[in-house]
């Protein structure tokens, strides 16, 4: 499916930029109708006191509270006549003598009747806050609806007010639903229910936890449930894509266990040839992660909710490491006094092609071949010479017989196979007041869509809180994650597979080798020979990789003082990783090490079976201590931390190679020989690779938090790291941010407006950093080779790759947010943030010149601005007893500046063939410009410049060698990305949809250069079919084609399909339709029969369709790899990501 963007672009720009600004508008004026303006009859005829609050609290729906016994004894009479709520309590009051406060639709008596007119001194009581999982907290506020008088829970969820006993208490906190409780000669623990819609609630931090209002910067909460209520995935960033603004998620593979690409709030560093990573810090249970994949780390069915920290105000007191952001995990743990449950999850799905593009059949490529060589014929006098006739020359010079024609095999079937995933999880918590026990088992299993692909992971976790007493509790959490993938070695590219050859030889049976057939520039037709995938398969011809994943956390806590906390945590990290990749010598593959090329029936030695054994084995320690501390004075709350943290980590990689190996033993003893396909091709010498890291790191950080009368807030922190990755002289990083908030919905000039629940202002400042990626920048590095060439003799010696640079130093980014916060009627919620992010000192490579040469150095010369917007809307809305609707719309813009490089240039990654400049976005695309064809001999139209600089118009690609010939054709980066879900229910049964879109982003439309050459099947490979949308130039006169004469002989010289030309890069603005689904949950009177808490079924379906702009060409416009190839995207002739049909069953008891 297709859509015009040209014509969608402008109203979609429009909607997006006015509709916005205007249903906010109109929010704001539909709220300031104060309930409290409302007017309704109403008459009051001697009732007693009591008698007349009831049938006030009936005609306003407000309720009133007071003391028991406090009432006088009087009979109120009013008479008949419109008023305001208002105006009844002006004239209660004169007739009762009590007075009223109002807050929202609750009224309490505040001046209650006493008889005797003696002051009595109102009691102290103390209680605590918590969640249903006994989690404390902080900022909750509590008043007396009576006296107004009240106060804000403490860091423990600890609070003290004076209240009379009788009297009821207000208990509020943003992101749980309100609660009233009365007074009683207890101690009260009060456990608040989160509002599921609510813009608040517990918000972990990482160091910390922290109540929504208390939030100064721009965070956003993704519930465990919310993560596993649509696309069915081992990937958590799949299942986070078109949840949360600011992510910009990227999933370019079908295969299984694909793990996707992030990146937070636009690229803050140049791509280089460090080992970058650009996407966000990951935290698990407050533990700094240095996985870089959350796939890695944790599985969907542990997590209990994810926070994404976006600005300085969050992140920086992760210092040198938060630069992109930051994702902390919280996983799961049992509540306290919840007693045992037991849950159970599972789901089996269909993984279903999803194929959009196809290869030529045998009638099609050899109707291709036909026309080219026609046409070369006719173009060409020497053939025209030698050939009598262009079907002389065809029957002479093709690559196919008669017989081929009558041949047509479908490789696209043999390759390509619908798969099926299991996933069974089961999960226990155990919670009793002292000890909280959760523990969970899952286990993942993939059979991707690509022949002979399996992903297979399982997954231990177990969590642990003991307190010991009320000052001391410790803790332990502890997961193991095993996985393993399996690919098939021997398979060939789709596009090199032949329609007219066929895996079976002449009598029927399965060939183990098939001849790909060609010619060199149309001379005469041979063959070369390469391996029989299907003829292969009863060998072990795999790759397997294992990884072992283990990870301890043990952690205990003291409380000095009821304010003062001491704790400490300290975690190992252990990964390993171990491939196995091996061809049998009985298979074609494995007689000649996948490469039969290489050799000939002359070649003095053969592979006969290959084998590389590779180990990988990461091991981080890192310990953190902190002091934190919570202080009440009066009005103003104050919560304060700081803490140490230490890490090391090391790094140990070996790979070697083999050769001359047993038949179905992969394992070092079953070689006889050391060494790579290519030394034994060329007799070189075999050397085995290996690697040794070692990084070690020491932070000192502190955060202070402020708030008065839990309404206004400040926040500042500070972090200063140290790394060895850097030379002394700047071995030392110090970050720091300061922010605001606040509370305007708690002014006083808004305590009559019932329509605005929360409105908050946010506003930061900060800094964060990033560690550069590789270790030993600072360093000059050498490079031994046994083939350098002096005097004309080989000898061995070593050379600089690499110049010292004792100066390199954190790259920096400099993050300024303002952001608000809305909810209104408790229906409709929005967030918005406004950012600027500058990142400095970015790390490029240049070229420095010595008495010895030019040698490359890494320096801290680049920067780059980031600016964007991000909205978030949720609304309900419709909500009834039976039938519910609610939606979820979230927007992300993001542009990108160059604003510093070295040389003010930077050399594009992919095709080396253009410079990016100062003012420029990062991810831009340059090329020589296509414009069209020309109608009168079909010839490809390009823009060129004259050495005066004057645009033309020539046949043919041109200079492309000049710099000066490439415009930018767009950027990698989209102009605005987004998700849309909608969800319904009905009793039981609920239906969602949820939705991505990006727009304005260009990436290579890597089939049109790579597989639709028409000179590409001589060369013993397939093309793509033509696109709808691809018109070829037929005849003079033709008008309507878009693309050149494609069987010219000049087409070489054209280079039209060259990655230099404009033509082959694609709008990949798209629609996804990511999930739909349908569920079923048991009602409370089923759940009682069968003993459970929750119970529910699904069926769902991801991927269902996608729309994308008319003119692109491709299987999937699914976007680029980050941070190296930017402008280069798509998924080719692979597979678009796969539609999956699953169907779920949940149960907890």
């Amino acid at each position: 499916m297709t859509f015009n963007y040209a014509r969608l672009r402008a109203p979609l720009s429009t909607a997006v930029k006015w509709q916005f600004p205007l249903l906010v508008f109109l929010m704001l004026m539909t709220a300031v109708q104060s309930y409290g303006q409302q007017k309704k009859v109403i008459a009051l005829s001697d009732m007693t006191i009591p008698g007349a609050f009831k049938k006030i609290e009936n005609t306003y729906q407000v309720k009133f509270f007071y003391a028991t016994g406090t009432l006088p004894v009087k009979h109120i009479t009013l008479s008949s006549r419109a008023r305001s709520i208002r105006e009844v309590l002006a004239d209660l009051e004169s007739a009762s003598g009590l007075q009223f406060r109002i807050s929202g639709n609750m009224i309490g008596v505040i001046k209650p009747y006493n008889p005797m007119g003696v002051s009595q001194p109102i009691p102290v009581i103390r209680g605590r806050v918590t969640d249903r999982k006994g989690q404390p907290l902080p900022g909750t506020t509590i008043r007396d609806i009576i006296t107004g008088k009240g106060g804000v829970t403490d860091a423990n969820g600890i609070f003290i007010v004076a209240a009379e006993e009788g009297h009821p208490l207000l208990i509020s906190s943003i992101g749980y639903r309100q609660q009233t409780q009365i007074v009683s000669g207890k101690e009260p623990h009060i456990a608040m229910e989160e509002d599921a819609t609510s813009l608040g609630g517990v918000v972990v931090m990482g160091y910390t936890n922290k109540q929504a209002a208390e939030l100064t910067g721009a965070v956003q909460k993704i519930s465990g449930d919310q993560l596993r209520s649509s696309v069915s995935s081992a990937n958590i960033l799949s299942m986070l894509k078109a949840k949360t603004t600011g992510m910009y998620i990227v999933e370019p593979t079908a295969d299984a266990g694909a793990k996707g690409q992030v990146l937070l709030r636009g690229e803050s560093s140049l791509p280089s040839g460090t080992s970058a990573y650009f996407g966000p810090l990951i935290v698990v249970d407050g533990v700094i992660s240095n996985s870089q994949n959350l796939q890695d780390v944790v599985s969907p069915a542990d997590v209990e909710s994810i926070t994404i920290l976006k600005d300085a105000a969050s992140t920086a007191i992760y210092g040198s490491r938060a630069a992109q952001g930051v994702i902390v995990v919280t996983t799961k743990r049992a509540a306290s006094n919840s007693g045992v449950h037991i849950t159970l999850d599972t789901r089996y799905g269909a993984i279903k092609q999803n194929r959009a593009i196809h290869m030529m059949n045998t009638t099609e490529v050899t109707s291709l071949m036909d026309k080219v060589m026609q046409q070369r014929w006719q173009e060409t006098p020497s053939l025209q010479q030698q050939f009598p006739t262009a079907a002389d020359f065809i029957q002479k010079r093709r690559i196919y017989t008669d017989d081929d024609k009558n041949k047509n095999y479908d490789w696209e079937k043999a390759l390509f196979d619908d798969g099926n995933f299991s996933d069974i999880s089961l999960g226990i918590n155990s919670g009793s007041e002292k000890t909280m026990i959760y523990a969970g088992v899952d286990w993942y299993k993939e059979k991707g869509i690509n022949v002979g692909n399996t992903f297979d992971r399982r997954n231990f976790r177990f969590n642990l809180v003991q307190n010991f007493s009320k000052k001391v509790s410790a803790g332990l959490n502890t997961s193991a994650i095993i996985d393993k993938t399996i690919s098939r070695n021997g398979l060939p590219a789709l596009y090199s597979t032949q329609p007219f050859v066929t895996p079976y030889n002449a009598d029927g049976s399965m060939a183990d080798s098939m001849p790909v057939k060609q010619s060199n520039n149309f001379g005469m037709p041979y063959n070369t020979w390469t391996q029989n995938f299907l003829g292969e398969k009863k060998y072990d011809n795999t790759s397997v990789t294992d990884n072992q994943h283990f990870t301890g956390t043990a952690w205990i806590s003291y409380r000095v003082l009821p304010w003062l906390s001491l704790k400490t945590t300290n975690t190992i990290d252990y990964i390993n990783t171990h491939r196995n990749s091996y061809l049998d010598p009985r298979s074609f593959s494995g007689k000649y090490g996948g490469y039969p090329y290489l050799f000939s029936s002359s070649s003095a030695a053969i592979p006969n079976g290959t084998l590389t054994i590779a180990d990988t084995r990461f091991v981080n320690f890192i310990s953190t201590n902190t002091l934190s501390a919570s202080k009440q004075f009066g009005k103003h709350n104050l919560n304060f931390l700081a803490g140490t943290e230490w890490a090391k980590r090391t790094n140990d990689a070996n790979s070697i190679d083999m050769y001359n190996v047993l038949a179905g033993e992969r394992n070092m003893g079953a070689a006889k020989n050391f060494g790579s396909v290519i030394n034994v091709a060329y007799g070189t010498p075999y050397r085995p690779s290996g690697s040794y890291t070692e990084r070690a790191s020491f932070s000192a950080f502190s955060e202070l938090n402020y708030n008065y009368l839990a309404k206004y807030y400040a926040a500042a922190s500070v972090r200063t790291d140290a790394f060895t990755n850097f030379g002394r002289n700047k071995r030392y990083g110090t970050f720091y941010a300061i922010s605001g908030g606040w509370l305007i919905n708690k002014e006083a000039f808004l305590a009559d407006v019932k329509a605005i629940d929360v409105l908050k202002l946010r506003v930061v400042h900060g800094t964060s950093g990033r560690d550069v990626g590789d270790g030993y920048l600072n360093q000059t590095l050498y490079a031994a080779n046994p083939n350098y060439t002096y005097d004309n003799i080989n000898n061995i010696g070593s050379a600089i790759t690499q110049l010292e640079n004792p100066d390199i130093s954190w790259e920096t980014t400099i993050n300024n947010t303002a952001g608000i916060d809305l909810s209104l009627w408790k229906r409709v919620e929005l967030s918005a943030d406004l950012y600027s992010k500058l990142s400095k000192n970015l790390l490029q490579q240049v070229f420095v010149g010595s008495a010895q040469g030019s040698f490359q150095q890494y320096q801290n010369v680049g920067e780059v601005l980031n600016k964007g917007l991000e909205l978030m809307l949720n609304t309900r809305n419709i909500e009834t007893r039976n039938f519910s609707w609610t939606t979820n719309l979230n927007v992300s813009f993001n542009k990108n500046t160059i604003q510093k490089l070295y040389g003010d240039s930077l050399l594009d990654n992919y095709n080396r063939a253009y410079y990016r400049y100062k003012g420029e976005d990062l991810n831009t695309i340059k090329a020589v410009r296509y414009v069209g064809v020309n109608p009168d001999n079909g010839a490809p139209l390009f823009e060129n410049f004259d050495a005066s600089g004057k645009k033309q118009v020539v046949e043919g690609i041109g200079n492309f060698a000049n710099i000066r010939n490439y415009q930018s054709v767009g950027s990698a980066t989209p102009k605005f990305f987004g998700g849309f879900t909608n969800t319904f229910t009905y009793k039981q049964f609920s239906v969602s949809a949820e939705m991505w879109f990006q727009v304005g982003n260009y990436t290579a439309m890597s089939l049109i250069n790579n597989f639709q050459d028409p000179t590409a099947p001589f060369l013993g490979r397939n093309n793509v079919n033509w696109q709808s949308s691809q018109k070829i130039w037929q005849q003079p006169g033709d008008k309507n084609a878009n693309y050149p004469n494609v069987y010219s002989s000049k087409m070489d010289t054209w280079r039209a399909f060259d990655s230099r030309s404009s033509l082959v890069y694609g709008n990949a603005s798209h629609i996804r339709m990511r999930n739909i689904r349908l569920g079923y949950d048991l009602s409370p009177k089923t759940l009682t029969k069968i003993h459970a808490q929750r119970a529910g079924v699904f069926v769902s379906m991801d991927n269902v369709f996608v729309i994308k702009h008319k003119d692109y060409v491709g299987a999937d416009p699914e976007g680029a790899s980050i941070g190296t190839s930017t402008s280069y995207g798509g998924v080719g002739i692979g597979n678009a990501n796969p539609r999956r049909i699953t169907a779920g069953l949940n149960v907890t008891f």
